[in-house]
């Protein structure tokens, strides 16, 4: 459940979980969020002493975070207030509790419905299916785009794949005529998605990163370059969630 205690005259909001627990733990992760677990024995208005008594090392701890050169991109523990990078716009995750699990855009937020609020991995569960499905959604869509764009080269649409990624944004198998993209490019703006898509695509007509291979994506998309060099200033991790 989300509480706001005062602390030094400002309002400290911090996310409260209920678990089987000796102490209360106070934390704060990525974004800056506050989540505190607690037993069911101790008081809402005990914790929100204890938060408060705690609240210089929660300021340094947020501060902490805020200077990071690197903002997350993608929720760790999938709290509410985390952040959500998708098509190069950021969303803040909310958790709703409801009688049937899912998840939806609304406005700046992704808000997951959820039978268990409480339970961490199901908030994983579920983020993780609705953000998958929608990945090779949007990836779809932006194949049957950029696809028209090499008409004149006549090569099969490939099978399309999704994997985590850690160094390549996407890979081409031209004896098997499949592509695989990987998931944090949904993280990036659509200009570079398609850019990632047409280099792949490309190398169904020139298996390698020759002079040829540049020409045919000089061809079909001229400002490949600048959708590369988006592409980089993208502060994307590949090594967590989703």
């Amino acid at each position: 459940m989300e509480r706001t205690v005062l602390c030094n005259g400002e309002p400290l909001q911090y996310q409260l979980h209920y678990k089987k627990v000796k102490n209360v733990n106070i934390r704060v992760v990525s974004g800056g969020v506050v989540q505190v677990s607690a037993s069911r024995r101790v008081g809402a208005a005990e914790v929100d002493r204890i938060v408060q008594k705690k609240a210089d090392w929660i300021a340094r701890a947020k501060a902490y975070y805020a200077s990071r050169s690197e903002e997350p991109q993608m929720p760790r523990v999938y709290a509410a207030g985390e952040p959500v990078c998708l098509l190069g716009r950021r969303y803040r995750l909310r958790i709703e509790p409801s009688d049937r699990d899912r998840a939806a855009i609304q406005g700046e937020e992704i808000v997951l419905f959820l039978r268990n609020p409480e339970n961490e991995s199901q908030r994983k569960k579920v983020f993780e299916a609705w953000y998958g499905g929608l990945c090779r959604d949007l990836f779809e869509a932006a194949a049957k785009r950029v696809y028209p764009l090499f008409q004149a080269y006549r090569i099969p649409m490939p099978a399309f794949r999704i994997r985590r990624m850690k160094t390549r944004w996407g890979s081409c198998s031209p004896q098997k005529r499949a592509v695989t993209l990987n998931l944090y490019l949904a993280q990036a703006p659509v200009p570079c998605v398609e850019y990632v898509i047409a280099h792949e695509l490309a190398h169904l007509v020139q298996p390698n990163h020759s002079p040829a291979f540049y020409a045919v994506l000089d061809a079909v998309m001229p400002d490949h370059r600048e959708r590369k060099q988006l592409l980089r200033e993208q502060k994307i991790n590949c090594s967590g969630s989703p």
